[in-house]
């Protein structure tokens, strides 16, 4: 059993979902679509920008929005053409920062009238995350990454693929960062209750030191209660119905720090 572990976490500098991730389908579709991506942070700051992976290029350049999740409009901008040589991450920015808000679904996305954006099934059945920002898994938000054949809101999602459309984020103030020991831990079917899953290190971006409190908070909580936390080790829950039902599956966990 595998377990995904996302946090109330993020870096004092500009951060995105996917970095410089390299897609194993870089081209896809020739069909005109908008991509994008389902997406929040777990704290308050601003987009500004939208980037995006292309492998092909398009002459007429793209169209790049954000929306609140139920498609309100927050910002549009154009790029006439590629702004990099293709394959390369394109980048799209906004006329000024997009304020969004903490623990608050949002989508990106693009629009290519030639198609050919990159498609990997399957890669985001169990969500992304990256600092403050977490792509989440597609069953959990009723389908990621999301496209619509035309220039309108994206909807429909399919196979859970990842289309590689990210944001460029700035966090507000000083920033949490969480560490996990491993980061995505395998555990056996047979781990005894109470078994140590990971030890969790939070510290302050400006060096000051966390002395607040964790916890389980959304999307994912504590797997309806397989785990617990022991100051800050993660473990098996020992009230709890252990993981054996859970073989061979991989599990997310999330973990929210207070202070």
């Amino acid at each position: 059993m595998a377990v995904f572990m996302s946090a109330g976490v993020s870096s004092a500098q500009q951060i995105s979902i996917f970095g410089n991730a390299v897609p194993n389908n870089p081209i896809g579709s020739k069909n005109a679509v908008m991509l994008g991506i389902k997406f929040w942070s777990s704290q308050s700051g601003t987009i500004s920008a939208i980037r995006f992976y292309r492998a092909v290029t398009n002459s007429s350049g793209y169209v790049v929005e954000l929306y609140t999740a139920g498609g309100t409009l927050l910002a549009s901008t154009r790029l006439s053409q590629d702004t990099c040589s293709v394959p390369c991450w394109e980048v799209a920015n906004f006329s000024g920062p997009i304020p969004i808000s903490a623990n608050t679904t949002y989508v990106a996305a693009y629009y290519s009238s030639v198609g050919y954006g990159a498609s990997d099934a399957y890669a985001l059945s169990n969500g992304v995350a990256s600092g403050s920002l977490t792509a989440p898994a597609s069953p959990a938000v009723g389908g990621n990454g999301v496209y619509q054949h035309k220039r309108a809101f994206p909807t429909s999602s399919y196979q859970a693929s990842n289309y590689f459309v990210d944001v460029v984020f700035t966090p507000t103030g000083p920033t949490l960062i969480l560490n996990f020991n491993p980061p995505n831990p395998s555990i056996p079917a047979n781990a005894p209750l109470g078994s140590v899953v990971a030890t969790i290190s939070p510290s302050w971006s400006d060096g000051s030191p966390f002395t607040g409190v964790l916890s389980f908070g959304q999307p994912y909580s504590n797997d309806q209660g397989t785990f617990a936390l022991s100051g800050k080790n993660l473990i098996i829950n020992p009230s709890g119905p252990g993981v054996s039902g859970d073989a061979n599956t991989i599990q997310n966990v999330t973990i929210v720090a207070t202070q």
